[in-house]
């Protein structure tokens, strides 16, 4: 089974600071509606000339996801601590 490409992207005022399009290998075992198995998914920091400024600033930003044609959310966390 193929599974969907998920993206992430963490956003800010000042615009995007990290970013990871992520996919499930293939020959993973199959996923049941309603599973909640977590996966650790890194983020990298997106190419921009003021990015440390930009990340400096903010304390806040907005954690995207979006499932390939499937579904897509957003929350609001911080930037400076770990997300549970």
């Amino acid at each position: 089974m193929e599974y969907p490409t998920i993206n992430f992207t963490v956003e800010t005022s000042s615009g995007k600071l990290f970013e990871r399009v992520f996919s499930l290998p293939a020959g993973s075992a199959f996923v049941e509606p309603g599973d909640n198995t977590e996966h650790t998914v890194a983020l990298d920091t997106v190419a921009r000339d003021d990015w440390a400024a930009a990340y400096a600033k903010a304390d806040k930003a907005t954690f995207n996801w979006s499932i390939e044609g499937q579904a897509s959310g957003h929350s609001e966390k911080p930037v400076k601590k770990s997300w549970p």
